[in-house]
């Protein structure tokens, strides 16, 4: 079978297994409010779940790169998917609060190895073309899980279910994992700790324009936030947030192909389009076609992290630290906007 062909069965088949993995967290997620009892922070839940996925990714990306068993890591990760759904399925805060956990674990060990399998297939003029396939894929899944959490939800189905889709993904993993383990350029080679750190200084670009991007242009997340803050009823921010994805997954591949044609001209057009995104929310008041066109637009921008920056990025442990930036932007960008808003909304 020729390279080409193998690179893209490769690529479709992570982004399959991509769809499957968020067709079930994502529907997880979306059940945390109604599972979550009064004991329990929901916050909290939330918070300690995304410094998992985010905080630890720079540690398994090193750890993947040292060993070189990025397959590994991979195949755990996704492992951790159906199982965590599975044990937060149980009811009760415990056991939703470790299935959340343990899914969010699962996400911290798998994604910086993964991130650098699809670097190392990747033709070097069309790196971007495939974190773009990748992406687009991935978010059709995030799409999908709330709407299967919902039909479970309201035909009084067991929430368990929902593991279904992962432990699907897991398999294709499996698959996968046995038919391209030795794949030149994907098969795990031992590297060391200076290895490591030196793919994180090579990435520099990658870092740099995620942390001042995602700070300065409001993310989906921040979108939905100051809608609640305008007074847009609860039972709309949904609404709002998936206008985000559905942009996210449009505009993703396209992104990758201006990135292959000009990396300078991808984060222009990147900056150009957050700098209304943060106009168009500010000067909204309240549920409208600004807000709708802000919420697009932060998709659109969220959708270059995971294209733009993962293809300016090289090896597991510059993907790791790739997650800290893009979880302490976020954090920030939440702040500035929300201080924004309360001093001098336009």
């Amino acid at each position: 079978m020729q390279r080409n062909t193998v690179v893209v069965l490769l690529v479709l088949g992570f982004g399959v297994v991509s769809l499957l993995a968020d067709a079930s967290y994502e529907g997880l997620r979306s059940y945390l409010p109604v599972g979550v009892s009064e004991s329990l922070s929901l916050g909290g839940l939330l918070g300690v779940g995304e410094l998992l996925a985010w905080g630890l990714r720079p540690l398994s990306g090193v750890l993947a790169e040292a060993s070189g068993r990025y397959w590994e890591a991979v195949l755990a990760g996704y492992f951790m998917v159906p199982l965590g759904v599975a044990l937060a399925s149980r009811g009760g805060g415990l056991y939703i609060a470790a299935g959340y956990w343990v899914e969010r674990l699962g996400k911290a060990v798998r994604g910086p190895a993964r991130d650098h399998l699809l670097s190392a297939i990747a033709p070097r003029a069309r790196r971007g073309l495939v974190f773009g396939v990748h992406e687009a894929l991935d978010q059709v899944g995030g799409i999908l899980g709330p709407l299967l959490a919902y039909m479970l939800l309201s035909r009084r189905m067991p929430l368990v279910l929902l593991a279904i889709p992962g432990a699907a993904g897991f398999l294709v993993s499996l698959v996968l994992s046995v038919r391209y383990w030795g794949l030149s350029g994907a098969s795990g080679r031992p590297g060391s700790l200076k290895r490591a750190v030196l793919s994180v200084r090579l990435s520099g670009r990658a870092l740099l324009f995620t942390l001042i991007v995602g700070l300065l242009t409001p993310n989906p997340l921040v979108v939905e936030h100051v809608a609640g803050l305008e007074g847009v009823e609860e039972e709309i921010l949904p609404l709002i947030y998936m206008v985000s994805m559905l942009a996210d997954a449009i505009a993703a591949v396209p992104l990758g192909m201006v990135y292959d044609w000009s990396e300078r001209a991808s984060i222009g057009l990147v900056a150009g389009l957050g700098a209304p995104a943060a106009i168009l929310l500010l000067s909204s008041h309240g549920f409208g076609a600004r807000l709708l066109a802000a919420a697009a637009l932060a998709g659109v921008v969220e959708s270059s992290y995971e294209t733009i920056a993962r293809a300016m990025a090289r090896g597991a442990a510059a993907y790791g630290a790739l997650g800290v930036s893009r979880g302490v932007a976020a954090a920030g960008s939440m702040i500035l906007y929300s201080s924004l808003y309360n001093i001098c909304p336009l």
